[in-house]
């Protein structure tokens, strides 16, 4: 079983109820939810003119490969209404990123673990901190609580615990 670091996100419709139903879902995949961090009010990253996001960090255990959970977060995704576009970094109902799978690297035109963008969100490095501070990620010599000491986390508040 490999444990599992994901980071969830929503900033369109009923920001909570589109939390709650993705980590029920998750958690009917046989996926063993271990961890929630609290959920985060955050700016959006990447296109800024769009509403805020609720975010959350989730730490799962499973059998599946990372591949097979890609499968499955995007189909989670597709079921709760999310569409996707060419566009990147767009407003959504839910989005599911695997930010680390265990201490695995996968460099795939599909898959990317560590998150390929992890590094460059202070919020996402702030957020899976909080319930994996001594988690060294793979080909870093600091824990996450140590990066997340060194970045700017402004726009990043506790929206509910």
């Amino acid at each position: 079983m490999e444990k599992t670091y994901l980071l969830l996100g929503t900033n369109v419709g009923d920001l909570e109820e589109n939390m709650e139903r993705a980590l029920r879902t998750i958690a009917a995949q046989n996926i063993k939810i271990l961890k929630k961090s609290k959920i985060y009010k955050t700016k959006p990253w990447g296109f800024h003119n769009q509403p805020d996001y609720l975010n959350l960090a989730v730490e799962v255990e499973s059998d599946f490969s990372a591949a097979e959970l890609l499968g499955i977060f995007k189909r989670i995704e597709s079921q709760m209404g999310r569409r996707k576009t060419k566009k990147r970094w767009q407003p959504r109902l839910i989005d599911i990123d695997i930010l680390f799978w265990g201490k695995h690297v996968i460099d795939r035109a599909d898959l990317k673990i560590p998150h390929e963008q992890f590094y460059n969100r202070p919020f996402a490095i702030k957020i899976l901190s909080e319930i994996a501070p001594d988690f060294i990620p793979p080909g870093r010599k600091k824990t996450l609580s140590e990066l997340c000491a060194g970045e700017d986390n402004e726009g990043v508040e506790v929206y509910r615990d």
